[in-house]
């Protein structure tokens, strides 16, 4: 059973975010709801607030947003959705009833 990423994980995850310029994260690292396993999840929330000038970054999902609540540091991203499922659904283009309701 996988419940968090490692340190060398960690480094590469980092590696692509230098590298990039626009960044969407959905879903945490890790079993971050226990203590034990959040420090993935938390490390690199805490590393893409970092780069707030530097990268455009997209937060969707309730527990990525726990996260990143959890630090305070929401102000620190771009666009931050509670919609997880559905947030994917409508970055692929599909109609969403919610939205084409009150269109």
């Amino acid at each position: 059973m996988i419940l968090d990423v490692g340190s060398k994980t960690l480094l590469e995850i980092k590696k692509i975010i230098d590298d990039s310029s626009t960044l969407l994260w959905n879903g945490p690292l890790g079993y971050f709801e226990n203590q034990n396993f959040s420090q993935g999840s938390l490390e690199i929330a805490k590393y893409i607030a970092g780069k707030s000038e530097k990268i455009f970054s997209v937060v969707g999902g309730g527990d990525t947003v726990a996260v990143i609540n959890s630090l305070n540091i929401s102000n620190k991203f771009n666009f931050v959705s509670t919609a997880g499922g559905a947030f994917l659904e409508y970055l692929e283009g599909k109609d969403l009833p919610g939205i084409k309701a009150l269109n």
